[in-house]
């Protein structure tokens, strides 16, 4: 039983790993964005939108991060 708990534990530390990475590239997609805004690349509407996009997926990701961490005793 021990070992089903330890590998348990360490594929839910392997997808809180993952999570992170996704949650570094949402936050350089969204400071990407906004230097293409601020530089007049794309426009306020677009900006909006993918900005909208991005924070949705970025807070989709921090609520799967919260319960893998939880899962594994850090919260």
């Amino acid at each position: 039983m021990r070992d089903c708990d330890e590998k348990l534990y360490d594929e839910i530390g392997a997808m809180a790993k993952n999570l992170e990475k996704q949650r570094d590239q949402l936050l350089k997609e969204l400071k990407n964005l906004e230097e293409n805004y601020k530089k007049g690349r794309i426009d306020e509407e677009t900006y909006k939108a993918k900005r909208h996009d991005i924070e949705r997926a970025r807070g989709e990701v921090m609520d799967r991060l919260a319960q893998m961490r939880f899962l594994m005793g850090e919260a």
